[in-house]
């Protein structure tokens, strides 16, 4: 686990070099890139494969285009006054977007472009069904989500033909590590869920029902899985659902 870490570590740091960008920086800070599905799309390739420079930079180029379009979700959807940091939220995004073709094109893989055009056309369908409320139900809401964090993973993962179990488990725990972090620091998905339960105790309870369900559901696949792609993806789970304060206190 200790060589993992180490290799995940230095991918985050060569895809924040990668897209930084000084004066954005400055104002928005640094890209906040996600571990968890640095370590999802290391887990779709072999470990040979990783030290290709082409798939580093298709993996770059993923973790890239996702961040495009988080940055964008920085943006209130109703503004009465555009701010010079909105500008630059927007700016940002549009930077990693192009950052993002520039890496495929240095990867000879333009082919990537139209393998998640798809995947970013349904992200960018459930945000717009969240930013509008057009969700009808917590099943629905919970849906996007997942949609929305594991959909350009899940596009990479299969073109690369990656384990199914892999697949699933991944995709339940990047919707979980975003429901934690809503309910942490309530953002979108808290304030559809508000809407739809009108009191902040039910979104929550709401919130928790679901998550239980996907503990579950994660251990299920990964028993599944290989020993060493198990114990990955069994200690994001560990740090998603804190599962060492919870011994801990059970202790």
């Amino acid at each position: 686990m200790d060589e993992w870490q180490i290799e995940q570590k230095a991918l985050v740091e060569e895809i924040r070099r990668t897209c930084s960008q000084s004066s954005l920086v400055k104002v928005i800070g640094a890209p906040d890139i996600n571990s968890l599905r640095v370590s999802a799309l290391m887990l779709a390739f072999t470990d040979k494969e990783r030290t290709t420079l082409q798939v580093r930079k298709q993996m770059t180029a993923a973790i890239i285009i996702q961040l495009a379009l988080d940055t964008h979700d920085q943006i209130a959807p109703i503004l009465t006054e555009i701010t010079q940091k909105d500008q630059l939220i927007a700016l940002a995004g549009d930077y990693f977007s192009g950052m993002y073709y520039r890496t495929l094109a240095e990867a000879g893989c333009i082919h990537y472009v139209s393998m998640l055009a798809e995947a970013v056309k349904q992200v960018n369908e459930m945000k717009t069904a969240l930013h509008q409320k057009e969700c009808t139900s917590s099943a629905d809401v919970f849906h996007t989500v997942r949609v929305i964090e594991s959909n350009i993973i899940r596009a990479v993962c299969v073109e690369n033909e990656a384990d199914d179990n892999l697949i699933e488990a991944m995709s339940l725990l990047l919707t979980a590590e975003r429901l934690r972090n809503e309910m942490e620091n309530p953002f979108i998905v808290y304030g559809v869920l508000l809407h739809m339960l009108n009191h902040s105790s039910h979104v929550i309870d709401e919130i928790k029902s679901y998550l239980y369900e996907l503990e579950s559901s994660i251990l299920m696949h990964i028993q599944k899985l290989d020993k060493q792609t198990a114990a990955v993806v069994q200690a994001e789970y560990d740090r998603i659902f804190d599962r060492e304060l919870r011994y801990a206190e059970e202790g």
